[in-house]
């Protein structure tokens, strides 16, 4: 029995030679915030609605394009 603590899922990653078990952590891993008591697919929809909302207020067609042009503003 393992957790998906970082230096856990790193040994299991860098260590296993079970693939079978090498995978199952590894979806468990990434999968974490995207179900059961810990899903945030909410919280993420709500962010990426406000992020295109902020950038047609901005003039820009998406959040890349904004984010964009204030990156090449920094250089």
């Amino acid at each position: 029995m393992i957790t998906l603590d970082a230096p856990s899922f790193i040994f299991v990653m860098q260590h296993a030679r079970n693939c079978a078990f090498h995978e199952e952590v590894y979806r468990a891993y990434i999968t974490q915030a995207s179900n059961g008591d810990l899903d945030n697919t909410p919280i993420i929809n709500q962010i990426l609605k406000l992020r295109l909302k902020k950038a047609k207020l901005l003039n820009y067609n998406n959040y890349a394009e904004c984010k964009m042009q204030v990156y090449h503003r920094l250089c």
